[in-house]
């Protein structure tokens, strides 16, 4: 997530008790982790960082199984700060893309500091595979109708993987394989009932290709729902031994952030946490147009799988929930 521009309207909600029985309601599987494939712009923002520790902090509680990762964009210390975000949490094993085609480049505070500080392997994009191959091999070895794909920065990669046509992999094109493999696409993007948000706009094309074109059920979390959560202040408790706490103490001195990005983790592997106490509603019923200068607005009809998530709780109750799982320690270090 970059910095976010979004007009926003009058959100809609629907009832509890149809979201409850939908099944968009939630996409978390009935039983066992959530196959989790995780496509980030880890760069100009830092909540990109905060939605890696969140996606962890997941795993080690056996809620998601992380499949695969991959960067969205062009900076030289992407792919090693994921790589070294990875090592920390004890999963340095975790197949990172990046794209080697055309994409946007982005700058960070932090993910050079974070990249030189912390061990890991990956030491130069130049040493990663594309990223359209890591999807489809992790895609190829998945049951079908079991992965929820997350994508939290531009939409880059997931045009690119539907336009990919088959290979060692899978005799399936991409658009064949999406279908087959992914339950759903959790998108942090968009703004609701319309807007101009960053992740939508900064790669338009590709977010009207992706968008359009995409075979299964979307589910957005747009910028109205990340924007008013604060977490990253209370990182100040982590030891400095932390890579997490390091990003944002390089980006912003350990204050508080919006937390968009770790909304969209957190929904795809638990969903709306259906009950009294749950985080989120979510408006489904209908599809979201993105136009050619990547401005989003809602359509009731045609209907096509698609969804948003409204809000339900006070931001800040939301925000100990995130911060809570940001905080957590790596399994392999609380032993």
């Amino acid at each position: 997530m970059g910095t976010p521009r979004c007009s926003l309207g009058r959100l809609r909600r629907t009832a509890l008790g149809l979201i409850l029985a939908g099944s968009l309601a939630s996409p978390a599987p009935a039983a066992g982790p959530v196959g989790v494939i995780f496509d980030t712009d880890l760069a100009a923002d830092v909540d990109d960082v905060g939605a890696v520790a969140v996606l962890h902090a997941l795993a080690d509680a056996g809620e998601a199984e992380v499949l695969a990762m991959g960067i969205s964009i062009k900076n030289p210390w992407s792919a090693p700060c994921l790589d070294a975000l990875n090592t920390y949490f004890g999963r340095p094993d975790i197949p990172i893309g990046v794209p080697k085609g055309a994409s946007i480049a982005d700058p960070s505070k932090y993910a050079r500091g974070v990249a030189e500080e912390f061990p890991h392997d990956l030491k130069s994009p130049d040493d990663a595979p594309d990223v359209v191959s890591v999807y489809r091999k992790a895609l190829a070895a998945q049951p079908d109708a079991s992965v929820v794909f997350v994508t939290v920065g531009f939409l880059t990669n997931a045009a690119a993987l539907i336009d990919s046509g088959p290979d060692a992999q899978s005799p399936l094109t991409g658009a064949e394989l999406i279908r087959r493999k992914v339950r759903r696409w959790v998108c942090m993007g968009g703004g609701f009932p319309s807007g101009h948000e960053y992740n939508i706009l900064k790669d338009a094309p590709a977010s009207r290709k992706a968008i359009g074109a995409w075979p299964t059920p979307i589910a957005f979390s747009g910028f109205e729902i990340g924007e008013p959560i604060g977490t990253g202040a209370a990182l100040k408790e982590k030891p400095r031994d932390s890579p997490v706490r390091r990003a944002y103490e390089l980006y912003n001195g350990l204050a508080n952030r919006s937390s968009w990005d770790q909304t969209a983790v957190l929904y795809a592997v638990r969903g709306t946490e259906a009950g009294p106490s749950g985080l989120w509603d979510v408006h489904e019923g209908g599809s979201i147009a993105v136009f050619p200068d990547g401005r989003d607005r809602w359509l009731d009809e045609p209907d096509r799988g698609h969804s948003y998530l409204v809000r339900k709780q006070p931001p800040a109750r939301v925000a100990g929930v995130i911060e809570g799982l940001m905080l957590h320690t790596p399994r392999r270090l609380s032993k």
